[in-house]
């Protein structure tokens, strides 16, 4: 096998294993909620803390991982380039700010994205609780 098939095999792996999207646990309401307001409560809970934490609570861990390397990457190329100048024509190379600002931010948005899930599910646990609902280990029973 060749090293670019080899890679394009990884990259593949990579892609399958993190496109499962994690399940939140399942609430049951302490109050007389209705089913539509603890549907609401949900999408509520889940925008508010993924808003908080830059989080997508619909994506992967994998495909959150991948935006914050993105995003803080970019972010921090553009302000090492900014700082030590940029490229002035397509035929010149890279500055020294450009790749010190790219690798800082690729490696804080890989630091960030490793508890990501882990605090989003931590804090829309305590938004659950909050609005009166309980963490349950089973589907509540349909009477």
């Amino acid at each position: 096998m060749t090293g670019r098939a080899a890679a394009l095999a990884l990259v593949a792996a990579l892609l399958v294993s993190g496109c499962a999207v994690a399940r939140r646990p399942e609430t049951a309401a302490t109050r007389e909620q209705a089913a539509t307001q603890h549907r609401l409560d949900v999408a509520d809970c889940k925008a508010e803390v993924g808003y908080r934490h830059n989080y997508n609570g619909d994506d992967s861990p994998l495909a959150n991982a991948i935006r914050s390397v993105f995003v803080l990457g970019t972010s921090g190329a553009a302000l090492g380039g900014l700082l030590t100048g940029l490229p002035t024509s397509t035929a010149s190379t890279a500055t020294e700010g450009l790749i010190a600002g790219a690798g800082a931010g690729g490696i804080a948005g890989g630091a960030i994205s490793v508890t990501g899930y882990s605090r989003f599910e931590r804090e829309w646990l305590a938004c659950m609780e909050s609005r009166g609902y309980r963490i349950v280990a089973t589907p509540p029973a349909i009477h």
